[in-house]
């Protein structure tokens, strides 16, 4: 059985791969924000918002995490809504 700092090694590698692509995310956000202001368009999207939530909880291949993933998409969702508003 591997060490926990082993496990937490891994765990902080991941950590800066999903920063990183977040952090492309949001800079994408900045200009979905900007593209709604000047067309006049609300933030908030209901129906696009349950889309990305249930198009990424589909991809699982552990069905077991879909709650997890959920509650993460949901987040990052809120945040992004916060940047756009901006």
């Amino acid at each position: 059985m591997e060490n926990l700092d082993v496990y937490r090694a891994q765990i902080d590698e991941i950590d800066k791969e999903l920063t990183k692509l977040i952090e492309q995310r949001l800079e994408i956000v900045l200009k979905v924000g900007q593209y709604k202001k000047e067309h006049n368009l609300p933030v908030f999207n209901k129906e696009r918002e349950a889309e990305v939530i249930i198009k990424n909880t589909s991809k699982l291949n552990n069905k077991h995490f879909s709650f997890a993933i959920e509650e993460i998409y949901k987040s990052i969702i809120e945040a992004s809504k916060k940047l756009e508003e901006e």
